[in-house]
């Protein structure tokens, strides 16, 4: 006989688990604040462009992941290149860390004071080894303080908005491609090593933008008897004893209740523990509390230009420019945009309530013009329309006691009967996509089969498996 399933949040983690569990013939029933699916993975359209909530290349070593969106995507993915580089003191440097671009982009006093301070640093690690507490810790240690200096430093602290002194080095450890420098020397000379996940030039992406996806999927669950419920806010979850019995969510002026069996959440992980009825304990509603996160302001552009760079992304880590990040559409699919033309963002940092969060569009459009225009990649009168998109729940904040609240949080879940919190939200873990859509595979068979939970919570928490 078949058991009532509610999932909280239709992104890729949500979805996932929904396909798994209709699959099996349970009954699933999806809750989505959202008016579409795919979460911070959904696609805007407007005016025939598409955009995404920042870019979301689709990779994976996971063949039962990549043999199920192959099965439901058929020749919707595309295999595309990446192409990425660093904009810094007037020039372009390659992505990941290139040493030839190092010594042709930059003084050869500079390249001298680097090469000496990272083989000094290099040695002192050696014979002299400390624990990495913080994100400069791991950097300077691996890198050295010029080129921390440099980018490292201030690329962190303008996405972050935070010194990087005060950034778990978690961080660092599974996010920077590069480990240090004698690869990059090794890369220069075209001698590569088997290349870990970040290094990857090459990835899946589908023809009408990442949210395809997942609306492929939504198709497909709701095609098996699911129910997707969007505009829909959960508001309570009742609990009896360690046993969720009841959703309470707000679906436009209406508030409605449902039972189920079991609860599946991927909404963000403090907004869950606050949800809970009878209220859990006073520390564990203080830990959610002091999870925060930064924020995003996505400002697209709707070009009448074919194309401005060759790049999937550029990364800006300078102060000047508003922007830390800019992605350019066509070089992720040109299907994406009308032909002769191209879509850009830029993304934003910012603190939900802060200046630039509160600015207006206009504002917003005004300042990072100037900044484009100074780059040189393209003019004010090349753009035909835009719109800014503000997400305020985008990247967990690894301060330096990230570890100990998501430890604490996460053996309060383990103890539930028959709800769980999983994905990018849920777990409060920076992970990609194909983690998230793991983890809702492995939680169907968490409740179908009796995988153990601690299974899906250790998804993601190996080294070097990133790509910042």
């Amino acid at each position: 006989m078949s058991q009532k399933y509610i999932i909280l949040g239709a992104g890729p983690a949500g979805l996932s688990a929904a396909l798994k569990l209709a699959e099996a013939g349970e009954k699933v029933t999806v809750i989505e604040l959202e008016n579409q699916v795919g979460g911070l993975c959904r696609s805007i359209r407007k005016n025939g462009y598409f955009f995404d909530l920042g870019g979301h290349r689709f990779i994976t070593k996971d063949q039962n992941i990549q043999h199920s969106l192959e099965e439901i995507m058929g020749d919707e993915f595309v295999v595309r290149s990446r192409k990425s580089v660093i904009r810094l003191k007037g020039n372009f440097f390659s992505y990941p860390l290139d040493i030839k671009s190092v010594i042709k982009n930059l003084p050869l006093s500079f390249n001298i004071k680097a090469f000496l301070d990272y083989s000094l640093t290099t040695i002192k690690r050696k014979f002299f080894p400390q624990e990495d507490k913080t994100f400069e810790d791991w950097v300077v240690s691996r890198f050295g303080k010029t080129l921390y200096d440099l980018y490292f430093g201030p690329y962190s602290e303008k996405l972050w908005g935070i010194p990087p002194s005060d950034i778990s080095a978690d961080w660092a450890s599974q996010r920077i491609s590069l480990i240090n420098l004698w690869d990059a020397f090794i890369r220069m000379f075209g001698k590569t090593k088997d290349e870990p996940k970040t290094y990857a030039r090459r990835f899946y992406y589908p023809r009408r933008g990442c949210g395809q996806v997942f609306e492929m999927l939504a198709d497909r669950i709701t095609s098996l008897g699911g129910e997707i419920i969007l505009n829909a806010k959960a508001k309570e979850i009742k609990m009896q004893g360690s046993s969720m019995e009841e959703i309470v969510f707000q679906n436009g002026k209406e508030e409605k209740s449902m039972k189920a069996d079991f609860l599946i959440s991927t909404i963000p992980l403090p907004d869950f523990m606050r949800s809970i009825t009878p209220t859990v304990e006073e520390n564990l509603l203080q830990v959610a509390k002091r999870m925060n996160y930064r924020s995003i302001k996505f400002l697209n552009l709707m070009l009448d230009k074919e194309q401005v760079t060759d790049n999937t992304w550029i990364y800006i880590p300078e102060s000047e420019y508003l922007f830390f990040r800019i992605q350019e559409w066509r070089n992720w699919s040109p299907t994406v945009v009308p032909e002769g033309k191209s879509g850009v963002t830029l993304e934003i940092a910012c603190n939900e309530g802060d200046e630039v969060w509160n600015a207006s569009d206009e504002e917003i459009f005004k300042k990072c013009l100037e900044g484009i225009e100074n780059i040189g990649l393209f003019k004010k009168e090349d753009v035909i329309d835009y719109f800014v998109l503000n997400v305020k729940h985008c990247y967990p904040i690894y301060t330096l006691d990230y570890a100990e609240k998501v430890e604490t949080l996460v053996k309060y879940i383990n103890t539930l009967d028959n709800a769980i919190s999983i994905g990018r939200q849920g777990l409060y873990r920076y992970n990609n996509m194909d983690h998230s859509i793991k983890m809702g595979f492995m939680t169907a068979e968490h409740f179908l089969n009796g995988l153990p939970k601690q299974e899906i919570f250790d998804i993601a928490t190996e080294k070097k498996i990133f790509d910042q």
